[in-house]
């Protein structure tokens, strides 16, 4: 396990990362965040607030956990920190974020670690709840995740629109069966690929959506009826993030939040 000193860390503009460091006069392990913003801020009105979201994307064959974090001080950046169940000690650090109570922020300029902010560790209950899902993964290699990391994210940038994707309670959590329609999908006002319309649907308060299966629950889905792990999204979150055929039944990289629902971008409804 690699414990790094803040005050010997460097990091690029806009680079964001987890670690571990030693803190308190006993040197005590913790995990914190290391974070640079694009541009140089020398000075913040008071303490910045800082706001947490996280979310666990399946993409392609790998597992992506976000945590996310909106500073707003001076300026307000966004910064995203991947972490991967199956790196190195990663089992490690998801056991530690699911039990550490707090959380520091180290923020850094071309100088070097210019302060800390002692937070609440807000991802703490996320992270203990992902061991049952990973449990049923198996390993990939660092390549491997980080071209999912790429890969996504070439869908998924800006940080802003990826932020308001994992907000929890963004969609709520639905019964798998379809939704009752009003309409068919000629009544949608743009265009959906034909493979695509029988999977339309319009559910009253999120509007014109294709029912599709999330990503991440693939496997679960392959393994019983596809039907059944259908949920309704925005055409427009749909068309953006893309989907592949599995048994017959489209498949997308949307963000899925277990005990929420999917998590897509409010200003994708289409009423």
């Amino acid at each position: 396990m690699q414990i790094v000193d803040p005050e010997k860390l460097r990091l690029v503009p806009g680079e964001s990362i987890h670690a571990m460091f030693g803190s308190g006069p006993d040197n005590h392990v913790e995990i914190g965040l290391f974070v640079r913003g694009v541009t140089e801020q020398d000075s913040f009105a008071g303490t910045p607030e800082i706001k947490q979201r996280a979310g666990l994307i399946r993409f392609n064959d790998v597992l992506l956990v976000v945590t996310m974090i909106k500073v707003k001080g001076f300026e307000e950046e966004l910064f995203d920190i991947w972490w991967n169940y199956h790196a190195p000690d990663g089992i490690r650090y998801f056991d530690q974020m699911g039990t550490q109570e707090r959380l520091t922020v180290h923020f850094y300029n071309e100088r070097g670690r210019k302060f800390s902010v002692d937070t609440q560790n807000g991802f703490k209950k996320f992270f203990s709840d992902l061991h049952p899902v990973f449990a049923k993964t198996d390993p990939w290699t660092e390549v491997e995740f980080d071209r999912a990391v790429r890969g996504f994210c070439a869908r998924s940038y800006p940080k802003e629109n990826l932020w308001q994707m994992i907000e929890v309670g963004v969609q709520p959590a639905r019964a798998p069966e379809p939704p009752a329609k009003t309409g068919g999908v000629e009544d949608y006002p743009g265009q959906i690929p034909a493979e695509l319309g029988r999977f339309y649907t319009y559910v009253p308060d999120l509007g014109h959506c294709i029912r599709v299966i999330p990503s991440m629950l693939e496997p679960q889905a392959v393994e019983g009826n596809p039907e059944d792990f259908l949920h309704p999204a925005p055409v427009k979150t749909v068309l953006r993030c893309g989907i592949r055929w599995t048994n017959g039944f489209p498949v997308a990289p949307i963000p899925f939040i277990p005990g929420h629902g999917l998590a897509v971008p409010p200003e994708d409804t289409e009423m």
